[in-house]
């Protein structure tokens, strides 16, 4: 995605939020995060918070699938070693095509206001960590044999057409992993260059970009 138009000064997102570390959340209490001129409001237990742009010591993307819904995720590391990670689900953690579009836009927004400051001790990158991305790829690769490729084998000797369904319901089950474990490649990225195979909805492109950008979406 090209960050380079310009955005209002001032810009709200009714998004769903979480403050610090924690990964695991069932539910989402806190929603809402500005961008004003030069920095960033948001609202954790009722309380407001903010920091300058210029805080911001790192940004994270991330997607995750469940089932055949894509979440994203924008994390945001301040120097303070604080932590405000940004949504794209509803508040159940769930699929949402209007939060999608909103956590488009925030993710883009935010992209032109750090690439414009241009600071060189801001760092972006996205996907899995490493050890995580090795060891999910070895998992798609047993859950590949176990539930795809041995009952093929088996329907291929035995004939019995029964086999089909374990086929199937492997290839259900294990798409969405698939499809996570590829746009989770772990990497840095160019913020006038968000990676649209971490974005949970097709982008509203500038026509010059839209044939590449969407041979990219369309892949899945």
């Amino acid at each position: 995605m090209e960050t380079s138009q310009s955005v209002p000064d001032r810009k709200s997102y009714d998004l769903y939020l979480k403050a610090g570390e924690k990964r695991v959340v069932w539910s989402y209490s806190d929603h809402g995060v500005t961008l004003t001129g030069d920095g960033i409001a948001w609202m954790v237990g009722g309380r407001p918070f903010q920091a300058s742009l210029g805080d911001v010591a790192g940004v994270h993307l991330g997607l995750s699938y469940i089932e055949n819904d894509a979440i994203a995720s924008c994390r945001l590391r301040f120097r303070d070693g604080s932590i405000l990670s940004v949504t794209s689900s509803n508040r159940l953690g769930a699929q949402d095509s209007a939060l999608g579009k909103l956590y488009v836009e925030f993710v883009h927004d935010l992209h032109t206001r750090l690439a414009d400051r241009g600071n060189p001790r801001t760092f972006f990158t996205a996907g899995f960590s490493e050890g995580r991305y090795q060891l999910v790829r070895v998992l798609a690769v047993v859950g590949g044999l176990f539930f795809i490729a041995m009952p093929i084998v088996l329907l291929l000797i035995s004939g019995d057409w029964k086999l089909a369904l374990i086929i199937y319901t492997g290839l259900v089950l294990l798409w969405p992993f698939y499809k996570a474990v590829r746009a989770n490649a772990p990497r840095s990225y160019d913020p006038r260059h968000v990676p649209p195979e971490l974005m949970p909805v097709r982008l509203n492109l500038p026509p010059a970009v839209n044939p590449i950008l969407l041979d990219l979406l369309d892949g899945d």
